[in-house]
């Protein structure tokens, strides 16, 4: 059980530069990149769970997110949920099914409180974008992941977020100082905002969407360009 959530940076990077040579199948490699790099950081994030109140309640629960997705679009107006619904509904869930799908990737099911956690990943990264406001281009994963990755401290995360960093520096070279200051924006707006994965997410996602990025401490991103809308397809 040990090596299932260890950190293998040979098959955490391989994939990596698959998805970033495949850019149509990159969803695939993505998911493997996040197998491999993240086995400590779900140590760390659900140990960090436990010391908050609301965390320990729901790591007690073992609340499922993806539980939730089927039904979004009956959440309140200008909710998260709602939100959430109206620009991820599909795409969420045809991740889920991929992630389950893939035989590579059947220990996101397992019962175990890490490969909970690791769902506990993969079921709020479209919720984050909306509460970041951090569109699905490919500079707003960049920012996403980063800001995950200030959140999780997952090895996965920063892996993903510089590899998008630099082949858009490579390839557009004037507009470094601009993109440098969007990563290390994202990285300290997912530092100075709540432990977000210890949220009840059934009831933030009946939240204002407003309300609860004031409540959370999430500050919408000030220095932001957004060129190249498929991510990865750069």
């Amino acid at each position: 059980m040990k090596d299932e959530y260890g950190l293998n940076l040979r098959k955490l990077i391989k994939p990596m530069k698959y998805a970033l040579n495949n850019p149509g199948k990159a969803l695939i490699f993505i998911l493997q990149v996040v197998r491999h790099g993240s086995g400590p950081s779900l140590k760390y994030t659900y140990k960090k769970m436990l010391e908050t109140r609301t965390g320990g309640e729901m790591a007690y629960k073992s609340e499922e997110i993806s539980e939730y997705l089927p039904g979004l679009v009956n959440r309140p107006e200008k909710s998260v949920g709602k939100a959430a619904a109206d620009c991820f509904q599909h795409h969420r869930l045809a991740i889920v099914a991929m992630s389950r799908k893939n035989a590579a990737d059947q220990w996101i099911e397992v019962k175990h409180p890490y490969s909970w956690m690791a769902r506990r990943y993969r079921d709020t990264h479209d919720i984050w974008h909306i509460l970041t406001n951090y569109p699905t281009t490919a500079e707003g994963e960049m920012c996403m992941i980063m800001f995950s990755y200030a959140q999780t401290r997952s090895l996965a995360w920063l892996v993903i977020s510089l590899s998008i960093l630099f082949t858009l520096l490579i390839r557009h070279p004037s507009e470094a100082f601009t993109r440098l200051r969007m990563v290390y924006e994202a990285y300290r707006n997912g530092k100075k905002a709540k432990f977000l994965l210890a949220e009840d997410y059934d009831k933030l996602l009946s939240e204002n969407l407003d309300s609860a990025r004031e409540r959370l401490n999430i500050r919408l991103p000030r220095v932001f360009i957004n060129k190249y809308p498929n991510f990865l397809k750069l």
